[in-house]
């Protein structure tokens, strides 16, 4: 009887010890790349005032929404929102975190950062083929005054799926009949022309190794590798550079609502200091997350809302206003 009542009490404490080791696992994110850089910064400083280590893995939007989806994450991270039905049927909430873009880059010999000037019907023309030489009149004529050369256009593309390319292909859809129809908008679609990099870094390597590239990558990537920007005609008829200041503009006018899961349209907003192509980033709860573990991640993002500014300021990227950090903690309580 006595052996009997020691294995039972023996099980019990397996039990015990295998629950608490649940509780105190270290909190795990997943989601897209771009924000990498932000989460070592933002954990790196949370551990030093007083919180606890996370482990982030950053592949892609939709990465992040299957691990969380899958509960094989605490929290999630996308670029691109959820709907209102998709977060109901997955069983998630969502929540914004910091905001950057997508941006153009360069690599044309004599051309400095931010002096190329495009438009929406020069871009697609470009992405289509049909504009092929830097000193194209279409482009001669946006650049007055600026020495473009006689040099090939090569545009460089990501293969893997990415919120950048769902991004500007989404915006070339909606500024060309003949994008619209032909490749359309995608995180990976058939492109009419160009070499094919994975990631940021396979288009960085593209770019270094190829004179009269064009491409697309994320902003503060852009400011970490010193590519040269291009200035984008925006909603308003403006010329923008790229910038967080031009992101914060996009902010402040646009409508975040709590009851769609805070998602905002973010291309081509209204705003003569706003950039076109604004990327919004969203972590991802699950609703029916265990409470102690929840509140860890709620706690990992609310000090990133009152002390990591100064972490996204630094790296490049711009915060989401005041007001929708208080409408999100609102909820949370």
């Amino acid at each position: 009887m006595k052996s009997v009542l020691a294995s039972v009490a023996f099980a019990l404490s397996l039990a015990v010890v295998g629950s608490a080791s649940a509780q105190t696992a270290p909190l795990t994110g997943s989601g897209g790349s771009i924000q990498s850089p932000l989460f070592k910064a933002w954990i790196a400083d949370y551990q030093k005032a007083g919180g606890e280590p996370i482990a982030y893995t950053g592949q892609n939007s939709a990465f992040g929404v299957s691990q969380i989806e899958s509960k094989a994450a605490d929290f999630g991270v996308t670029a691109m929102p959820l709907s209102d039905a998709d977060l109901k049927a997955k069983g998630l909430s969502q929540f914004p975190f910091v905001i950057s873009g997508t941006v153009l880059v360069t690599n044309v010999p004599g051309l400095e950062s931010g002096k190329l000037k495009l438009d929406a019907p020069a871009v697609a023309a470009i992405f289509l083929g049909k504009i092929t030489k830097w000193n194209d009149p279409m482009l001669k004529a946006l650049n007055p005054g600026l020495d473009l050369p006689d040099w090939p256009i090569t545009v460089a593309h990501r293969t893997d799926p990415a919120s950048m390319s769902l991004l500007l292909t989404s915006y070339l859809s909606s500024v060309s009949s003949e994008w619209k129809a032909g490749p359309g908008a995608g995180e990976t679609v058939t492109w009419p022309v160009g070499l094919g990099g994975k990631g940021n870094a396979g288009i960085s390597e593209i770019m270094s190794g190829t004179m009269g590239t064009i491409s697309y990558v994320e902003y503060a990537y852009a400011l970490d590798h010193k590519l040269d920007l291009v200035a984008l005609k925006n909603h308003d008829g403006a010329f923008v550079t790229p910038s967080p200041a031009a992101f914060s503009s996009f902010a402040s006018g646009a409508p975040w609502t709590a009851s769609k899961g805070f998602g905002v349209q973010t291309l081509d907003r209204p705003g003569k200091a706003t950039w076109p192509l604004v990327l919004v980033s969203y972590g991802l709860l699950r609703d029916d997350a265990a409470p102690d573990r929840a509140k860890r991640v709620r706690d990992f993002f609310t000090w990133g809302y009152t002390s990591g500014d100064a972490d996204i300021t630094a790296l490049g990227y711009a915060p989401v206003p005041a007001s929708v950090k208080t409408a999100v903690q609102a909820r949370w309580k």
